[in-house]
């Protein structure tokens, strides 16, 4: 019997939830990203800054006691910056209208990619102290703790 219950109890944290869907788009974004890096000859430095760059803020809270899932709160801003899906459409909007260069319009992208694959993931925008929002909020920034 308690075989069984163990192997329910993987077989449910194993199932595929709504949320995950999200990954697709990510990706469609990322794989568009690196297309349009290897057509211009930007090579891999814009994909992998841009990429890497939204995670930087979780080391601000290196050594901060917190508990499992949390954030340590003196990185939330930045980390809520770094994640809100505003920040590189308006890196993108400027591209667009010339402002600035190709180069910026694939970290944009991957950027973007970044952190639709997050909402996929599960994760995304915290609370100020620290912990995932919950639901839409998660996504958009609105909600409770």
């Amino acid at each position: 019997m308690s075989a069984q219950i163990t192997a329910t109890a993987a077989t449910s944290r194993r199932r595929l939830r709504p949320r995950h869907l999200w990954i697709i788009p990510g990706l469609a974004i990322a794989i568009y990203a690196n297309g349009l890096a290897s057509e211009n000859g930007l090579g891999l430095v814009p994909l992998l800054l841009f990429g890497i760059l939204p995670k930087l803020p979780f080391f601000l809270g290196i050594g901060q006691p917190t508990v499992a899932g949390q954030l340590p709160p003196r990185a939330v801003m930045g980390w809520n910056v770094m994640h809100h899906p505003v920040t590189p459409t308006l890196l993108l909007g400027a591209t667009l209208i010339g402002l600035l260069p190709l180069f910026w319009t694939v970290g944009g992208l991957a950027w973007l990619s970044h952190i639709v694959i997050d909402w996929g993931l599960g994760d995304g925008l915290r609370s100020p102290d620290g912990f995932r929002l919950p639901g839409i909020g998660r996504l958009i920034g609105v909600g409770g703790a």
